[in-house]
């Protein structure tokens, strides 16, 4: 026997909310093509396979911390590009086990107007800022360019635009509500 539960606001895809739920689907899906893209890429051509990318941060920051380009690793020392590939692929899958929660909270409860799955659909597309930013200090701190933080700003840009314009579907959802119970 199934339940059938009624949705907390009434869902318009021009909407804000609409146009949140669009933005945390984006979202998803470019992290699901970055977690298909990148390891096949590494699997093909080992760790300098990204060119100017990096296999951790950027080509140039991590050539310096490796004093050698990635472009030469898998000649000159196959294990350390073996690690370096295995480490990205294992970042790589759990980016794709967000990308497949992130997909499902958007689409199920977010376009139910659910408050939660909203702020953790924000939560869990920024809690890798701090990160970045020590990756971004670790690689200054040896010398290295931290440029590579430039790369990601795509990866927070969205879910930020999410964010306001989320907070602001939810919000109008919620007056909408509101003003409809009395």
């Amino acid at each position: 026997m199934s339940t059938v539960v009624a949705p907390l606001v009434s869902f318009r895809w021009r909407s804000w909310l609409g146009a949140a739920v669009v933005i945390f689907v984006i979202n998803g899906l470019v992290n699901i093509l970055a977690a298909i893209v990148v390891p096949l890429s590494l699997s093909l051509g080992g760790a300098g396979a990204l060119g100017g990318g990096g296999v951790v941060f950027s080509g140039d920051g991590d050539a310096v911390l490796l004093g050698r380009p990635l472009e030469v690793l898998r000649q000159t020392d196959p294990k350390l590009d073996a690690l370096l590939v295995s480490s990205m692929l294992g970042m790589c899958s759990q980016m794709m086990q967000f990308a497949v929660v992130a997909l499902g909270l958007a689409w199920f409860a977010l376009r139910r107007g659910e408050r939660w799955a909203f702020w953790f659909l924000v939560g869990g597309s920024l809690i890798g800022v701090p990160y970045y930013v020590i990756i971004a200090a670790t690689y200054a701190a040896h010398g290295a360019p931290a440029s590579g933080l430039l790369a990601f700003l795509p990866f927070w840009a969205v879910p930020i635009a999410g964010l306001v314009v989320g907070f602001i579907g939810l919000r109008r959802a919620g007056i909408a509500l509101d003003r409809a119970a009395t």
